[in-house]
């Protein structure tokens, strides 16, 4: 997966933001944190681009951990992965699929659901 989030399916809504750093296509954008967005496309710091704030998306997840069915998943911007550990992170949404741990990969997510 070359993008930080795959697009897998489900309504998608759009909210115009102004960006606070750089991003790239499929780039995970944290909002605070209480919720995160994807990037449609690639723009520059201070730029407004619509950013997806709802749907079903694949993102990579962190190695170490169990995810289950209906876990709470958050983002961690500094390894730029999902984790279930809530400490510091920032409020991503349901997961929609599971994944062992000690294992790299990624999971579904329902976005800020």
């Amino acid at each position: 997966m070359s993008k930080e989030a795959l697009e897998i399916q489900g309504d998608v809504t759009y909210r115009d933001y102004v960006l606070t750093a750089d991003v790239n296509v499929g780039d995970v954008i944290p909002i605070g944190t209480g919720h995160i967005g994807i990037a449609g496309v690639t723009a520059l710091l201070g730029e407004t681009i619509s950013i997806a704030v709802s749907g079903l998306w694949e993102i990579a997840a962190a190695t170490a951990d169990v995810i289950a069915l209906g876990d709470q998943l958050y983002f961690d911007p500094t390894a730029r992965n999902l984790t279930i550990v809530a400490t510091s992170m920032i409020t991503a949404g349901t997961a929609f699929g599971t994944k062992p741990a000690a294992t790299a990969g990624s999971v579904y997510v329902s976005l800020n659901w």
